[in-house]
Order: structure tokens, then sequence, then C-alpha cells
């Protein structure tokens, strides 16, 4: 079937050709609507429900909002797990589904649950977070002005600005930090109210009653109509001040402003933003829709930023704080950079190997052929272009069947070996029937060949999770680039010779390198046949050498991309209050600017924002910082070196908080991925959070002790204190309260009591009730109390004021509480630190009773990652094995093959440990790739080898006759393997990081694998033959 493919192309080639033609023309119709970012998004399907409920401690909002909604989530379709957080004043869970579920179907499944959740009176009903993911935050920015107020920023940002950005195709939410929702803010006198003899709860009804509005519908007006209505607005705090609380029948009048003051005011705030220790701002945040391409959005923000900037008053300054599109061109600069120069070189190999341009460009037409055959299947599959998928092809490994079929029709063509071949030059349908004899008789190897190396990559297509997400589209794009190559070389490649090559086309000499190579190898190869035992006993140092540097390796999930910028993650004291948040953020950012020159910017977001997608604490802050490009840093500078600066610089002159640096994306997917931000957590599950607490701050200690962990912390702060008010029912009535009225007092200090709202322009105000606005934690108990006929009762009179502590925050996994411990790792191998982590910790924690405990973060996603691949690659070996049973039609030839494998991944694991490097998935991503090309070169080979045993000689004579014909054929397809990757294993610019271990391990085992194939292979075979077939070689 394969010869008669291979034959049909040659004696059909212009059909084949124009097919060809045009299917390239389709694949690059497809191909053009590719998407692109800087990484894979490897989030899991999930949605998010958001509760606002103000005022609310965690464990009311525990026990109120959050639990009601776990409860209401559960049992969902495909529903696999479910976290939540309840902060003060928010709830946040987070259902995570099966990826098979549709995102929409999971979220009308969600919604439909949520309907029938009831709250409280003052909280608000529970709304799913946008559709977006771990790449979702691709533009962020802030607005400042000197002369506006916090809330006239917001209402710029909200009204103004944000409208612009949401109706950007692929842009599904604009959300804020920072800024005020401004209210009309009515601050009761206790002692004017006593004064006029007015109870608090008269004023509240005269706040309801001075606000509203009624529909008229319309009125008849001559032959026409008039529209109706009634409005009452206060548009100011003095409109509102003249609103009348009581009107005696002896003609007094009894105004808001005579018992109370009336001012602009604000809601109480979960966030805020600085920037470059210059005080408060807006801080703006554009959220992609997910599965979106990045480059496209992008595109479309940066075509409305001129809008945006003329939609801005004068006085307002907008700064850019972080652009994905920045970090995508560079790593996609990185990945281009890294195939041209690939490419260049396998051009450079395949020219010195054939000695001919035309054979050269005969071969290099494949790459551009197979990447349009990729980029086409990518984007029906709806993978994006991205470091992963586009990093990891090799073009020497796209090649390398076109390679094997061109150099035999070159070779078959050469008149020095058979003169009568120059007769070829002149009679085209001759020279057609005999490349097509040579096509056709190594169409079988070139195809198995092919067929190992797409077989390879089935252990990377069937990871799940975060590792299959990570490293599946890179997998995909190298089969359907290898798929494009395998047709390409079947067909097109046959057709093409059998009119581009002729034997003048053949050079009178080898190539000067393939001299070189052959006169070393004719001298090499009779020596080492000689010594069969020495070379066994070499083969065997080398694996027991590969083994020793194998288990000296450390090991982690995927190496840390180098987005070009910092986060840094503070935590303070967990009853921090907004206006102290805003002071320390304002002093670390001056602090970071001054520490070091390749410091440009820095902003930071305190608490949540407006739609909290970002669940955090006042306590908590992301300090973004901009850094300049690094050709600009001061010689010899790293990112570690500048990170130790920085922190020694907050210790110094900022101390008093826990610190940890990360990056945009890599915090982002922390997060959404584990629920954590940090490299490593560990989580512990108890229904007690005292004894949890405890316990946690013991096993961090611990921890801390490691070497390699950093920034190791209990990631729930402590328990801050709480102020319980309790009415005392006897003592209320006797002051003529009820409980009702008591509670309105508590929570007219700081949240306000609702009263009505009104409308400035196109804002909506609240008008909110207060009392004792000043009032302190130590002088909550006189807080005067007004009564029935304005009488004044302090606060302590008539309800218990008892003074407790509660958490500051309570997360569930799964419904259940859990405290966790999170550290990063810097200096050291992942592996190496969660295992040291694991000894120091689990001693403490199997002495407590009670409790559960589970690792997460990446070291859990590597543990996954490894079970599934010791599962998978045994089969795909198996399969191997069968593939090369079939195309060799005996199975000893087939193990004999497999031996090339191990052989192989020691010059990877000796490139590895040269290099420094840990064993990550990328890593091992690069062995998988490595197995497949040193099978290919051993099947090249051992089709040769087998074919002259049929044909009478010897195994010996064989395995030499076969060795030293193939060499260039092998070489060729390890060089141009193996150069192809040489510029990913050599790359600096951002990205490099995921690609150079790949590459690394490729380019050291190759050197290995060939050598096997072309030394071990030959002298080994013979002893290694069957039976009969030894005797012939002893005999020989």
């Amino acid at each position: 079937m394969i010869e008669r493919i291979v034959g049909g192309s040659v004696a059909r080639r212009g059909l084949v050709l124009g097919l060809a033609a045009g299917l390239i023309m389709i694949l690059a119709g497809v191909a053009s609507r590719l998407s692109f970012d800087a990484l894979p998004d490897i989030t899991s399907n999930q949605v998010l429900v958001l509760t606002r409920a103000p005022g609310l401690t965690p464990e009311e909002i525990e026990r109120l909002v959050t639990r009601p909604v776990e409860v209401a989530l559960g049992g969902v379709p495909g529903l696999v797990s479910q976290r939540s957080i309840s902060h003060p004043g928010l709830s946040a869970v987070t259902a995570i589904f099966s990826d098979k579920v549709d995102p929409y179907r999971a979220r009308q499944l969600a919604a439909e649950r949520l309907a029938g959740v009831s709250v409280p009176e003052g909280v608000e009903h529970p709304e799913l977070g946008p559709l977006s993911g771990g790449l979702g935050e691709i533009f962020q920015f802030t607005i400042s002005s000197p002369s506006r107020t916090p809330a006239e920023l917001l209402e710029l940002a909200e009204l103004r600005l944000a409208p612009l950005l949401r109706a950007v195709p692929g842009v599904v939410e604009v959300n804020t930090w920072g800024g005020e929702v401004r209210t009309l803010s009515v601050e009761a006198d206790p002692a004017r109210l006593a004064a006029r003899g007015l109870s608090l709860s008269e004023l509240k009804e005269g706040l309801a009653n001075a606000s509203g509005s009624a529909a008229g519908a319309s009125v008849p007006a001559g032959g026409g109509q008039a529209l109706l209505r009634g409005v009452a607005r206060p548009a100011d705090p003095s409109a509102l001040g003249a609103a009348v609380v009581r009107a005696d029948p002896s003609g007094e009048v009894v105004r808001v402003s005579d018992v109370a003051n009336v001012s602009w005011g604000g809601l109480p705030r979960l966030g805020a933003a600085t920037a470059d220790g210059q005080g408060e701002l807006v801080y703006a945040m554009a959220l992609m829709l997910r599965d979106e391409n990045a480059l496209d959005v992008m595109g479309r923000i940066h075509s409305v930023l001129p809008d945006l900037r003329r939609a801005a008053p004068d006085d307002v300054r907008i700064k850019l704080v972080y652009d994905r599109s920045h970090l995508v061109g560079a790593t996609l600069k990185t990945v281009g950079k890294n195939l041209l120069e690939g490419g260049l070189l396998v051009i450079v190999v395949l020219f010195a190997m054939l000695g001919s341009l035309r054979a050269g460009l005969l071969v290099a037409s494949a790459i551009p052929f197979s990447m349009l055959f990729a980029a086409a299947g990518m984007v029906m599959l709806g993978i994006p272009g991205n470091l992963m998928s586009l990093g990891a092809i090799d073009f020497g490994l796209v090649v390398d069947g076109a390679v094997v079929m061109v150099e035999a029709i070159f070779h078959a063509l050469d008149p020095r070996r058979n003169p009568a071949l120059a007769s070829l030059n002149h009679d085209a349908e001759a020279r057609r029937r005999h490349v097509a004899g040579v096509a056709r008789s190594v169409a079988r190897p070139v195809f198995f060949s092919v067929m190992v190396i797409l077989l390879v990559y089935l252990p990377v297509i069937s990871l799940t999770g975060v590792d299959g997400k990570m490293f599946r589209p890179m997998a995909l794009t190298m089969v359907f680039a290898l798929a494009g190559s395998l047709i390409y070389a079947l067909t097109v490649i046959p057709a093409l010779s059998s009119w581009l090559l002729r034997p003048k086309d053949v050079p009178s000499r080898d190539p000067l390198l393939v001299r070189a190579v052959d006169a070393l190898y004719a001298r090499a190869l009779p020596r080492a046949t000689r010594r069969p035992f020495a070379v066994a006993a070499a083969g065997g140092a080398m694996l027991v050498a590969g083994a020793l540097a194998f288990s000296a390796l450390g090991t982690e999930f995927v190496p840390q991309l180098d987005e070009g910028d910092l986060v840094i993650q503070t935590t303070r004291a967990p009853d921090t209050s907004i206006e102290s948040a805003v002071r320390d953020a304002g002093r670390l950012e001056r602090v970071l600017r001054a520490a070091a020159p390749e410091v440009l910017q820095v902003a930071s977001r305190i608490g949540s924002p407006a739609v909290a997608t970002d669940t955090m604490g006042l306590d908590q802050a992301d300090v973004f910082v901009h850094l300049a490009p690094k050709k600009e840093w001061r010689k010899g500078l790293t990112r570690d070196r500048l990170i130790e600066e920085l922190e020694e610089a907050i210790q110094r002159d900022d101390p008093g908080g826990d610190f940890a640096f990360t990056q945009p994306i890599q915090m982002r997917f922390n997060e959404l991925v584990g629920g954590e931000v940090t490299d490593v957590s560990l989580s512990l599950f108890g229904t007690e959070l005292g004894e949890l607490r405890a316990l946690a701050e013991k096993v961090r200690d611990a921890i801390a002790t490691v070497p390699g962990a950093a920034d190791v912390r209990v990631m729930t702060p402590p328990d801050v204190p709480l102020l319980e008010v309790e009415p005392n029912p006897l003592a209320a009535a006797r002051a003529g309260l009820t409980a009702s009225e008591i509670l309105d007092a508590v929570r007219a200090i700081r949240v306000g009591i609702p009263v009505g709202t009104t409308w400035v322009g196109a804002v909506e105000v609240p008008i909110v009730l207060r009392l004792g606005s000043g009032t302190t934690a130590f002088g909550l108990g006189e807080l005067p109390v007004v009564g029935p006929g304005g009488r004044l009762v302090p606060l302590s009179r008539v309800a218990e004021v008892r003074t407790l502590s509660t958490p500051s925050l309570i997360s569930h996994d799964d419904a259940q509480r859990r405290v966790v411990i999170g550290l990063n790792v810097r200096g050291a191998s992942l592996g190496a630190v969660a295992d040291d982590a694991k000894r120091v910790a689990e001693p403490i924690l199997g002495g407590a009773s009670g409790i559960r405990w589970a690792w997460g973060g990446q070291v859990e996603n590597l543990r996954a990652a490894n079970e599934r691949l010791m599962l998978v690659i045994p089969l795909v070996l198996a399969t191997i094995f069968l593939l090369l049973v079939a195309a060799f039609h005996r199975v000893r030839p087939a193990a004999i093959l497999l031996v090339q494998i191990p052989f192989a991944t020691v010059g990877g694991v000796g490139s590895l440990w040269i290099r420094d490097m840990p064993l990550s998935i990328s890593a091992v991503i690069g062995f998988i790739a490595l197995s497949g090309i040193a099978v290919l070169n051993g099947v090249v080979l051992m089709h040769r080898l087998l074919h002259d045993e049929d044909e009478g000689m010897s195994p010996v004579e064989a395995a030499t006759e076969a060795a030293l014909s193939r060499a260039r054929p092998v070489l060729m397809t390890a060089l141009v393997a193996a150069l192809g990757f040489v510029p990913m294993m050599l790359a600096t610019g951002i990205g490099a990081e995921v690609q150079r271990p790949l590459a690394t391990v490729v380019v050291g085992g190759l050197f290995t694998s060939t050598l096997l194939t072309l030394f071990v292979l030959p002298v080994l075979y013979p002893r290694l033959a069957g039976r009969g077939r030894r005797g012939q070689a002893f005999a020989g």
C-alpha cells in the first residue's frame, strides 16, 4: 500500500503537485486564523460565585452565605470540587467542573441552582464572576488626578472609560480597585435629636420619605400628549438637608439639617490602589474572555486607546501598568528566532552532507508545508500558538522523513556508482521510473520511522489536568507537523525528486564533511568490531553513569517563565485599616523605587476589586513591579540577584509584613489551579480553626529551615478583634428601645442604614444614615443611642459589649475548613524542596488527632503527571515494538532497536546534569521526543542490514556494510534534529526557560544514541542475532 502510494505519486506527479499546491493554499487560509498567546491557559473549568455582604464578619459570611451557596451547588452535573473563601463582607465560592462540561453550560447550571438561594436582608444575591481564565488579566492601567476626589475618579472610570473597553470584542469585564462609591451621608447628631425630641427611627423614616420617583405615564396635551413623572431627588447635601423630618401642627418644622450633618460620603471599601508612593488612585484591569486570541484582543484595545485618552479630562492621567501583548510578542519573538535559526542550521547541514543546494532545498521544502499543516490542525482543534505549542517544534525532526527519502534517491542517482545512470540526464521517463523504484524501496522505513516518532508523543497527549493543558497542545502540534511531513515525504518529495533531481546534480566528489566522516568511520568501525566486549563494557559504563547522574537530578514541574516583571504579594496585620493599608503601600512603593534603578514603576492593588475576582483582605496587596528591559540592567545582574536586592531593601526600610515574590501570570495560575498563589501548598483540614492555626505555625517554622524554601508563611491570617453587641431586652425596654433599634444604631456606626437613593446625572447615589461614625473601639460602650422623645442612653446601658476574637477569613475546600501553609522555591529544585518539606512537616502532623492534610501546588501536578506517564509510556513502548515487528516482520530486530532508547537517555541525563538543570516535565517531553529519533536512526540502519542479510551476507558483513553505507543518512537525521534544537538550547530570550530543558535533553541524547547506532549496534548485532545467524557470525 505504501509503495503504491509512492509509486503513484511519481507516475502522476503533475496531479500530485497540483493537488499539493491547492492544499497549501487551503492550509494557508485556515492557518491564518491561528490565535496567539504567551502560554497555554491551564485554568480548570470553573465558575466563580461572588456575594457581597457589607458589614458581616467571616464567620457570619460562612454560616449565612458561603455554606448555603456550597449546598446549592453540590450535586450539579459535572461538578468536580468546590473551594471558597469567606472574607469580611465578601463570599467567593469557586465551583470546578469537569473539562468535558461546556463552560457556558456550567454557568447555566450554577445560575439555576443559585436562583433558589435565599440570603439575609442587606446581603446582595449571589452573582457569577466573569468568564475568564488564568491568562485573562491582559491590560492594566491607573487613573489619577491632582484635583479630583476618589469618588470622581471611580465614576470616571466606570461611566466613561470602562464602557469603551467593554465594547471591545473579547473583553469580558473591566474591574477596578480604589476610588470610592459616593453617598449622601447623613450623620445624625444625638444631642440635636434629643433637643428636638426625635428618635433615630423617626429620622430614618423622614429620610426615606425625602427621596423617590413616581411614574405618571402621560396626560393629554391638546391634540397630543405629555409624558408625566414625579421626582424627589436631592442633588446635593444642601437639598437633602432641607428635607422635612417632622412638621408639628403648631407650625414648627424640623429639617434634616436641624438634627444631622449632611455631606458627601462613601460606602465602606473592600480595596484601594496606589502607585509610585504618590497616594491613592484608581486601578483598572481589562479581563479577556476565556479562549480568546490575546494578540487580537490587545490589538483592538490598542485601537481604542486614543478614544480612551480623549474621554478623560485634561487633568486626568492614564498610565499603563501591564500590557499582555509585550509578553506575547517577546515569547513569540523567542520562538520565531529559535525556529528561524534552527531552520537555517538544518539547511546548512543538508547542504554540507548532500553537497547539492537543489537537494538541500528540496528537503527543506517539507518545513513550510509541515508548519502550515500543523497550524491548520491547531486552528481546527482550537489550540493557540504559544511558547509551548510552537516552541517545541524541531525542523530537524520534521524533515527526517524527507531526509531519508531524498538521500536514498540522491545516492541512487550517483553516476560514480553506476556510470550508466548518466544517461538519465536526458531520459526523463527512465529517470522517473528509476526514482520511483528507489522511492518505493525506502517508503516502508520512512513510514514506520516517522510513525514511531508520532507514537512517542501519545503519552503526552494522554496527560490530563494541569500537565495535560500545558503539554498536550505541544504534542498535538508536533503530531500535526509530523503527519504533514510524512504525507509530504511519501508524495510530494518523490514527485519533485523525479522532476528536479538528475545525475548531473550529484557532485563529482562527496562533500568535505562526508569524506571526513567516512574516512574516520571507516577506520574506527573495524577497530570497534574487533573488540565487541570492550564496546559492550563501554556501553554498560555509559548506562551506569547515566543512572548515577539521573539520581543526582532535582525535579520541578515546569521551569518558571521569566515574564519580565515582578509581583510582590504582601500580607500585613489582619486588622489593618484601609488608611493604614494605603499608607503602608505607599511606603513600600517608595522603598522599591529607590532600591534598584531597574525598577521603573510600582503599583499596588490592595484588597478586593469591585468585582471580587481576586478575593483578598485589606491586609493583602499585589504590588506590580515594572522592570526595565534586561539589556538595560546593570552588567552581570540576574533576576535572582535583583530579587535579593529588593528583599534586602524591604527588610531594611519597610519591615513588619510577609512578602513573597512571583510574576503576574505565575501568580494567577497558582491561584486558579490550586486556590493558592505559591509554588507549594500544604492544606490542613479540621473543624477548629484555632487548633489548625497553631499546628500550621509549628509546621511553618519547620519548613522555613529547609534550604530553597522561600516566602514560607501561613496563608490564613491570624484572628482579629471583634466587638460584639448583644441587646439586653429588659434594659432596652426600660429605655423605650427595641432590639431592632439598638442593632440599627450599631449598623449606623460604619456601614450605615440605607434610607433611599438619588441621582446625580448618570450616577446613582445611595442615601445613608449614620450615627457616631467617629466612635472608636475603646469608646463604643459610651455611644449614645437615641430613644423615643429624643432620650439618650449609652449603648452599654441597653446592651452588652463584649471583646472577642474572630477569624479574619475562613477557607473551605469541598466545604471543609482548612488552613494553608504556602512556600515558593528559589535556588533549588522544586522536588527536592517539596521532599524536604514533607520530611520535616509530616512528623509534626502525624502527632495531631482529628487533622488531615494534603499537599498541593506544582509538586502535586508533577506527581500526577509522573503517575500517568509511568502508566502510559510502557504501553507506548509496547506499541512501538509491535510497529517495528510489523516493519521488519521479525521480533529480534525490533527488540534490538528498543535498546536505542536507554542509550539515548544517557546523553540527555548527562546534559541536564552538566547544565545543572532539574528534571522537569519539559525535560521529560524531551526524553520522549528523543526516544523516537533514536529509534528512527536505528530503523534506517536496520532496514539496510536486514536487506543485506537477505541477500546472503553474514551478520558481521551485513552489519559492517550497512553501517558504512548508511552512516550519512544516520548522521544527517541526527545532525538536523540536534542542530534544529541548538538555538532553543542556547536561547536567552523571554520564554527560553521553558524550552531549554527539552532542547538540552534532545541534543545531548542524540550524541549518545548516534554513537550507539554507528558503533554499538553494528558491533553487537551479530552477537544478538538469532541462533542460526549467530553461528554465521562466529563462523565468519
